[in-house]
């Protein structure tokens, strides 16, 4: 009797159009995108206390940092043209 050959991890994820799901974008919500950002480890510290005592998120907290540069950028520089 042959052995069956098994996948080696996990099949890709497939959207309601039957699409596979790039890498970035599996386990997150619709409209999200997973990235890796190397941060100064004080930074990474205080960002957890912030979540920590505000009782959100590492993500909410890395999300409102992100709005609030953005929107200083903006307002300094004009709308951001993205590619």
């Amino acid at each position: 009797m042959k052995k069956k050959k098994l996948p080696i991890g996990r099949p890709p994820r497939i959207d309601k159009d039957n699409k596979a799901v790039p890498s970035g974008e599996r386990g997150t919500l619709p409209g999200e995108k997973r990235k890796t950002y190397i941060v100064n480890t004080e930074l990474a510290n205080k960002i957890d206390a912030i979540a920590y005592w505000d009782r959100i998120s590492v993500k909410e907290v890395v999300k409102d940092a992100f709005i609030d540069k953005i929107k200083k950028y903006e307002k300094k520089n004009g709308t951001i043209k993205l590619p």
